[in-house]
Parts: C-alpha cells; sequence; structure tokens
C-alpha cells in the first residue's frame, strides 16, 4: 500500500526560513552572507543597498573548486585547482546602465504574444491610478500593435527591439494643414500594403488611422 506521509513529518519541512529583524540586526551579515559563502547551489538574491553585490561578487565569481567523482578537487597541468565559478546576472531598476537586459521581441512566436506584449506596455505606463480615456487606449493599442507586428515580421533581427519602436513613433510626423500628407511610417505601411494587402500589422495600422481620423 502507496503512503504519501513521510515517516517522521518533523524531518520533512518544505526548509523555508523567514528572517525578522529591523535595519542593522545583521539579516545580511549573519544569515545571507554565510548562505552566499556555501555556493553549493543558483541563489536569486533581493539586494536594495547593492551592499550583496558589492562585498560577495568577486567570491561568486571565483566561485568553488571543481571536484571529481571522489569528491577531490581537480587540478590543471599545473597543479593548480580548477574552479567553476558563477554566473552573474543583475537586475538594476535605479541604473539601467548596470543592468541586464532582455529583449521581448525574442519571445514573439505568435500574434498572440504581440497583444500581450502591447496590452503590458500600455498597463506599464499609463501612471499609477489613472484610468485613461477608453478611445486613446484602443488607439494606442491598435497603434503599438500596427508598429510591433511591423518590425517583428519585417525589421532585420538586428532591428527588432524597442529602440526600433521609438524610432517609428518619432517618425510619426503629422501635419494639421496638409491632410494628404503623408510620414515615414505611414510610406512604410503603403510600401507593405502593396506586398502584402492582407498582411496583420496592415490591418491594425489601418484600424489605428480609422480610430484616429
Amino acid at each position: 500500500m502507496l503512503n504519501g506521509r513521510p515517516k517522521n513529518p518533523a524531518n520533512a519541512r518544505n526548509k523555508n526560513v523567514l528572517v525578522v529583524g529591523g535595519s542593522g540586526s545583521g539579516k545580511t551579515r549573519f544569515f545571507i552572507k554565510p548562505n552566499l559563502m556555501q555556493m553549493h547551489s543558483s541563489y536569486v538574491v533581493t539586494d536594495p543597498k547593492g551592499t550583496v553585490l558589492v562585498e560577495c561578487g568577486k567570491m561568486l565569481q571565483r566561485g568553488t573548486p571543481k571536484l571529481d567523482k571522489d569528491g577531490k578537487p581537480v587540478r590543471n597541468e599545473k597543479g593548480k585547482i580548477i574552479y567553476e565559478s558563477y554566473k552573474i546576472r543583475v537586475f538594476n531598476t535605479i541604473n539601467f546602465q548596470k543592468s541586464m537586459h532582455f529583449n521581448p521581441f525574442a519571445y514573439i512566436h505568435s500574434e498572440k504574444d504581440i497583444l500581450k506584449i502591447v496590452t503590458t506596455l500600455i498597463a506599464n505606463t499609463k501612471g499609477e491610478g489613472k484610468a485613461g480615456d477608453d478611445f486613446w487606449v484602443k488607439a494606442e493599442t491598435l497603434l503599438y500593435t500596427a508598429l510591433i507586428g511591423y518590425i517583428y515580421y519585417e525589421a532585420p533581427a538586428n532591428e527588432q527591439n524597442f529602440a526600433t519602436l521609438v524610432e517609428m513613433l518619432n517618425a510619426m510626423e503629422v501635419r494639421e494643414d496638409d491632410e494628404s500628407f503623408k510620414n515615414a511610417v505611414d510610406l512604410l505601411f503603403d510600401a507593405l500594403e502593396q506586398k502584402d494587402p492582407d498582411h496583420f500589422a496592415l490591418r491594425q495600422y489601418k484600424k489605428y488611422k480609422l480610430a484616429a481620423g
């Protein structure tokens, strides 16, 4: 008979630990750092002050001795111990120049993925507590969907990023005194219509132009 219950529940806990202490009580010094110094697994560290990275980064970069099947350190031809270093990734929301980056375009595989990116982008740029006019939100959604769709399907791989999106937005000049004027983005979609009249990005752009009047 199968029994999923552990023989001794006291020794089968999930091993999660909650450390509670005031500022300066030693949470980092006496708990975080000793755990990092064991270097026996991968770590995700919340470091709001940036001190853990500065004080432990070099140690993790050096890493731990590489061990053979008998648990002994592996040495190179000169007899020096070979170390296996950690790959450190930093996500810095204060100074983006010191942060790792990722390109959302690398995760687009379908039109649904484009819509997910647009929804996320708008939800995180509307401002705290601002509902926004539904008309403008829909127009913004159509525009972003059209531009991101164009970039994903038509742009070279090295241009599939938010920098290209910003360039396209900046190129969307409007002249109120000349309704026939076409900016650089309009011309791009005109050329796309000649090539593929049923293109996903083109359909979204036409809806945007219709909504914008």
